[in-house]
């Protein structure tokens, strides 16, 4: 069984491809690619472009990794001060969704309330839980490790 945890960010969003076989888990994608570079050609402003982009790169991901049976979305935390980076990344999980429902999988958002973990002890727990990638290790990564994580836990 596989969970796809995916963490919108406004340049480079993040996955995490997560299997689970006799209860032991298993970052699938930890030595591969797990972080979405905007290409340079769109630009910051060109929301429509940078959309289907992310749009087509997740349609990949599942055809790259067949058998994904759940996504889960860590969201943003919300509160009075959003910025246009959290919008961004609100428009990035959109596009996961519109993915996500045109290939028939469930797909479910979390935030750090609803998933055993929080920001500071994110690292620490996906490390813990399935392991860490090779590179571009950072919290959004361990972010979409433990959504997936969560997904495949609660199935």
């Amino acid at each position: 069984m596989k969970v796809l945890g995916f963490r919108g960010d406004p340049k480079a969003p993040r996955y995490a491809v997560v299997s689970e076989v006799g209860g032991a888990y298993a970052l699938v994608n930890a030595a591969s690619d797990n972080k979405l570079s905007v290409p340079l050609s769109i630009g910051e402003e060109d929301n429509a472009e940078r959309l289907d982009w992310l749009y087509r790169e997740v349609l990949a991901i599942f055809d790259a990794h067949p058998g994904i049976e759940k996504v889960m979305i860590k969201q943003n935390e919300y509160t009075q001060s959003d910025t246009k980076a959290k919008r961004k990344s609100a428009h990035a999980d959109a596009a996961v969704v519109l993915a996500c429902a045109h290939r028939g999988i469930p797909v479910e958002m979390k935030i750090y309330a609803s998933m055993p973990t929080t920001s500071k002890e994110t690292k620490q727990h996906a490390e813990s839980r399935v392991g860490k990638t090779g590179k571009y290790w950072d919290n959004k990564m361990a972010d979409a490790v433990n959504a997936a994580w969560w997904g495949l836990r609660n199935i």
